[in-house]
């Protein structure tokens, strides 16, 4: 057991993911200190957009090419076809993109849905080379894009794009990558177009995924759009909301962490399993969410003073994300259980009340009415997810 810990595989994985995970809060800290709340705000609103667009452009195609490529062939055939169809809707969207001036997203949204963490490109190599490539690729291309993003804020005027013209400067030799990969792979287009029928009867279900990635996307970031559209000073209320979110986030990484640790047992022992595990997350998920009160409030009281307003922001944003958190083990569970399209229809149910809520609660409340709507509807969320995973257990367990 400890020779399997100390894998170099199970090393090289582990630190892929704590240092794009680590750079990513350095960068948004170190965001949050040196610009205005004006900039910063933008910064973070052009940072959601990219997020969510990238997956519906990207198209549930990382997840296919995880679930549907056994063979070598089938692997590099997939990788070019879902790179090409991404394109495609790149294309797309661009025109679209032109009438409300946001084109300049179309680079970055690609970028991220392509060649960034949880791209199509990583999942390609994950499948084909192995974690441990997958890991040094997910290394190197986040060093070099935060290193960029961090060059840009602290040396040029242009701090709120920086991540825009970061993926601008990565992006071409991204590309070189892929047309050195279709290369070697020795693509045939007589076999592009066998695999193209094939992949053609996929896409159906892809765009289930597709739609089901961009409802729990949409559920995590409704508050800032709403916030974009409605307020009279979007950009420092997106800064303040942004700043307690992106701390109060930290608690999602137990529930992540603990799952994949422990998916093979819920799979095997759903029951017990589900009962430990629930256990275990909400003890975990409590301790944290003290901690990060405590240190948010010493962090607000001393290093960044501008945001002692957000407190009671935080603290309520952290609630709203301790039950978001204790949803993540049955909602997994309604997956393991194939249960695919009504954990759909729960996703979509929800995030259309939220929508709904935030733009009332928002109207009397300020940036507290989208809190208090995120706690009731991520609330709402968890007591009907723990409904149904107990009734499905005395169903089937009994």
């Amino acid at each position: 057991m400890i020779q399997n810990l100390i894998n170099k595989n199970y090393i090289i994985y582990g630190s892929s993911i704590i240092l794009s995970r680590g750079l990513e809060f350095l960068i948004l800290f170190f965001a949050a200190y040196i610009m205005t709340k004006e900039q910063y705000g933008e910064f973070e609103y052009y940072k959601k957009l990219i997020e969510t667009f990238s997956i519906a452009f990207a198209f549930g195609f990382p997840s296919l090419l995880m679930s549907y490529t056994k063979s070598p062939r089938n692997k590099d055939y997939f990788y070019v076809l879902s790179i090409s169809f991404t394109f495609l809707i790149g294309l797309f969207g661009y025109g679209i993109a032109l009438l409300f001036d946001m084109a300049f997203l179309i680079i970055p949204i690609l970028f991220y849905a392509l060649f960034f963490t949880g791209s199509i490109t990583q999942n390609y190599i994950l499948v084909k080379n192995g974690s441990q490539y997958a890991s040094i690729y997910k290394i190197v291309v986040s060093l070099i894009f935060y290193l960029t993003v961090f060059c840009l804020i602290y040396r040029y005027n242009i701090k709120e794009y920086a991540l825009v013209y970061a993926s601008f400067f990565i992006s071409p030799f991204m590309s070189l990558y892929f047309i050195r990969v279709v290369y070697k792979a020795k693509i045939k287009l007589i076999h592009l177009k066998k695999y193209y029928r094939l992949f053609k009867k996929l896409l159906y279900g892809s765009l289930t995924m597709v739609i089901s990635d961009f409802a729990n996307i949409l559920f995590l970031y409704t508050d800032i759009f709403i916030i974009k559209l409605l307020s009279q000073n979007s950009n420092v209320e997106m800064a303040n909301f942004s700043f307690a979110l992106n701390i109060a986030a930290i608690i999602l990484i137990i529930p992540t962490t603990i799952l994949q640790v422990n998916i093979e047992k819920l799979k095997k022992t759903p029951v017990i399993s589900t009962l430990n595990i629930d256990k275990q997350i909400t003890s975990l998920i409590l301790l944290t969410s003290i901690f990060l009160i405590l240190f948010y409030k010493l962090l607000v009281d001393n290093l960044y003073q501008s945001y002692q307003e957000t407190f009671w922001l935080f603290v309520l944003l952290t609630i709203a994300k301790i039950f978001q958190s204790l949803s993540n083990l049955f909602g997994t569970n309604l997956l393991i259980q194939k249960r695919y399209n009504l954990n759909l229809y729960i996703n979509l149910f929800f995030l259309t009340i939220n929508c709904i809520l935030c733009a009332f609660l928002y109207k009397l409340y300020g940036i507290y009415g989208i809190v208090i709507s995120s706690i009731l509807t991520l609330a709402g969320r968890y007591f009907i997810l723990r409904k149904l995973n107990f009734k499905y257990f005395k169903t089937n367990y009994a």
